[in-house]
């Protein structure tokens, strides 16, 4: 048994340690000029400097193809935010920057599948400014024409086979493909590569946006509620639960319905109404987190609250956080593919429509690369999404390895 001597002795030499270790990065971080926030502010300006520049050219394109609306201001702030808050932050810190990569040279499936996400936004930022917002580039009459490595029947050409066809009188003799469409074309005579590049578009959007603001309001509302408590968690929590009683997808489908297909009518519904979730897990975890003795060394050598959830209550949620955002991009990606597959895509070409453009209109069993290539990179999105976010949970977490 410990008497309240030893409880004092306690709770004095955790005060003692945090202000042996921490006092002094508090007081150099009171400073509001932070390299986030400077990062924050120079990127804002550059944003609204664009913004500008767009409005006096008076111009239909940002760059290239690349019609800005809404949906595209809305993705340029996300990325302004993410570069503060994410990449900075790992620029300045090269020992958790080295760190973090030491842990994820263990885990190869990890680095494969982050590679393969990093590949995706950087082709769907390609498609933006390489596509216009409402098609493809390159349309031609070679319809049907078979991937370089199989063949079709000559008559499901149109009569029109660019590669080697067979000799022979036969409209059933095989048409070979050609590198002139590497991947085929589908029954328009769209490239499947120009498709799978334009099907990337979405995601691009879904995953910058998800990251720079619906996870980080999320995180924000349930730091908030977990810490401080009384009637500021009972009315967040409130608007939370009025946000989980409204489906998403119905207030989409009734906005499509008015209004068409919009990326920025997407984001807007499933950004305002599919938060909450996350929210109510960051407030569980703030709750626990709240009591632990680091956070009450803190609080009684005097740190403001904001400091204390910024820097050492957050950091500790982040194994909850991480896979919980990267499963709500999962289900978004599929969600969105599965709108599109439906018929109620959002403005841009995306691997649902083309999924279903190969199954319903073609002998999907012979034109078979139509659905099966669109399929499989939005069934290796989803997975990558999956592994990324549970094993960045173990790697971020600041705990892991002790």
């Amino acid at each position: 048994m410990t008497n309240a001597a030893d409880d004092d002795s306690t709770v004095s030499s955790d005060v003692a340690e945090f202000e042996r270790i921490d006092w002094d990065r508090y007081e150099g971080s009171r400073s509001p000029l932070t390299a986030e926030r400077i990062a924050l502010a120079v990127g804002l300006l550059a944003l609204a400097a664009t913004y500008l520049y767009y409005r006096i050219q008076d111009s239909l394109y940002l760059a290239w193809y690349w019609n800005v609306g809404l949906a595209d201001w809305l993705l340029l702030l996300s990325t302004v935010v993410l570069l503060a808050y994410g990449v900075v932050p790992l620029a300045r810190n090269r020992r958790e920057s080295r760190r973090l990569l030491g842990v994820l040279r263990a885990r190869r499936l990890t680095v494969v599948f982050l590679a393969y996400l990093g590949g995706v936004l950087v082709i769907g930022m390609y498609g933006n400014a390489g596509f216009p917002a409402g098609g493809l580039v390159d349309l031609t009459l070679n319809r049907h024409q078979p991937p370089v490595w199989s063949s079709v029947p000559y008559q499901l050409t149109q009569h029109d086979c660019v590669g080697r066809v067979a000799d022979g009188f036969d409209l059933t003799r095989p048409c070979y493909g050609t590198w002139q469409h590497p991947l085929g074309t589908d029954r328009w005579g769209y490239d499947m590569i120009d498709l799978l590049i334009a099907g990337a578009r979405p995601v691009v959007y879904l995953t910058v946006v998800t990251l720079g603001v619906i996870v980080p309001l999320a995180s924000a509302v349930g730091l908030a509620a977990g810490y401080y408590g009384g009637l500021l968690d009972d009315a967040l929590m409130a608007v939370v639960d009025a946000q989980l009683s409204v489906p998403a997808i119905v207030i989409y489908l009734l906005a499509w319905m008015y209004f068409g297909g919009s990326m920025f009518l997407l984001l807007l519904a499933f950004g305002l109404l599919s938060w909450g979730g996350i929210a109510r897990i960051v407030r569980s975890e703030t709750l626990q987190r709240r009591e632990e003795g680091y956070v009450l060394a803190a609080r009684a050598v005097g740190t403001p609250s904001a400091d204390i959830l910024r820097r050492h209550v957050l950091p500790n949620v982040t194994n909850t956080v991480v896979p919980a955002a990267f499963h709500l991009l999962a289900v978004l990606v599929l969600t969105e593919a599965g709108l599109a597959f439906l018929g109620f895509r959002a403005q841009f070409q995306s691997w649902g429509l083309t999924i279903a453009e190969g199954l319903f209109h073609g002998p999907p069993t012979i034109v078979w690369w139509t659905s099966t290539l669109p399929a499989v990179a939005l069934a290796l999105t989803v997975a990558a999404f999956k592994v990324v976010g549970d094993d960045l949970r173990d790697v971020l977490d600041p705990r892991w390895g002790q």
